[in-house]
C-alpha cells in the first residue's frame, strides 16, 4: 500500500516558507566564504590606524634627526683653527722669501667656517737689515679657505671670482687651471702682478693672492720708492698650485 507523504509544518498543514533572514551560500561562494579573513572589530582597525601613524612619525623625526646629524657632504673638510700653520707656502717661500710676521684669523658659525691669513715674505735675515736701510721690495701673501655649511657657492664661484672693487681699476685676465678642485682659476692684473689663485672644491673656497710690495729706499724710506722685484710668472703659477694642493689637505679630516 502506497502511504501519503508526510506534510511539513507543527500542524501538518502548508510548508513553512523559507525565513529570508537565514543565507544559504552554496558552491564556491562557500569557499570563498570560509577563506576570506576575518575583518577586526572598529575598536581594534582605530588602533592599527594609530600604530601606523605613530610609527610614519618615528620614522620621519628619525630620518630628520640624522639629516641634522650628518647635514652637507663637505667631503671631509675641517675648519682651520691656524690658517698660517696649515697653509705651508714653501714653495712660495723659495720664490718669495722666509716667512715673517703671520697673522691668522678664524670665525666659525653654524652656516659657514672661515679663516684667514696674512704674512709677509722677506729675501734675507732679520738681522742682517740695518737700522738706516730697509729692503727695496717684499711680497704680502693673503690666504682665504671659506666652508660653506648650509648653502652650495658653486653656483656663484665664476661670477665672483674677481672683487667688484677691484675689476674696475685695472684689467684682470683668468685663466682655467686643470686638474685642482672641481673647478680653479689663476687670475692675474694686465701687467703680470698680484697673482691670486682661487679654487672650488664642493662647499670648501680657498685663494692664495701675491701682491707686490716695495718701499722707498735710503734711510727710514726718504729716497724715491724702488720698483718691486719681478717674479717669472711661470714659476709663480707652479708654486701657487703646489702650495694649494697642500693646504687644501692639511684641513681635511
Amino acid at each position: 500500500m502506497i502511504s501519503e507523504p508526510e506534510l511539513e509544518g507543527e500542524d501538518g498543514g502548508a510548508p513553512r516558507p523559507p525565513d529570508r533572514s537565514e543565507t544559504v551560500v552554496v558552491g564556491d561562494d562557500a569557499a570563498r566564504r570560509r577563506n576570506a579573513p576575518t575583518e577586526p572589530p572598529r575598536g581594534v582597525r582605530w588602533i592599527w590606524a594609530l600604530g601606523g601613524a605613530v610609527v610614519a612619525s618615528a620614522v620621519w623625526a628619525g630620518g630628520l634627526y640624522a639629516y641634522d646629524r650628518t647635514g652637507a657632504d663637505l667631503r671631509g673638510y675641517r675648519i682651520s683653527e691656524d690658517l698660517c700653520l696649515d697653509a705651508d707656502l714653501s714653495a712660495l717661500s723659495e720664490l718669495l722669501g722666509g716667512k715673517r710676521s703671520p697673522q691668522p684669523a678664524v670665525e666659525e658659525q653654524r652656516v659657514i667656517d672661515r679663516s684667514f691669513c696674512d704674512v709677509t715674505m722677506m729675501k734675507g735675515r732679520p738681522h742682517e737689515v740695518k737700522d738706516d736701510a730697509l729692503p727695496s721690495s717684499y711680497s704680502s701673501v693673503v690666504v682665504n679657505y671659506t666652508l660653506h655649511k648650509e648653502t652650495d657657492p658653486a653656483p656663484e664661484f665664476d661670477a665672483t671670482l674677481t672683487p667688484l672693487a677691484l675689476s674696475r681699476i685695472v684689467d684682470r685676465k683668468t685663466k682655467r687651471i686643470p686638474e685642482l678642485g672641481e673647478r680653479a682659476y689663476l687670475m692675474t692684473d694686465s701687467a703680470g702682478y698680484t697673482p691670486e689663485l682661487k679654487v672650488l672644491d664642493g662647499r670648501a673656497v680657498f685663494s692664495i693672492e701675491v701682491r707686490s710690495e716695495y718701499i722707498a729706499e735710503g734711510p727710514h724710506g726718504t729716497g724715491p720708492p724702488a720698483k718691486p722685484e719681478r717674479v717669472d710668472p711661470d714659476a709663480l703659477e707652479l708654486a701657487l698650485v703646489e702650495d694649494m694642493k697642500k693646504l687644501m689637505a692639511a684641513v681635511k679630516k
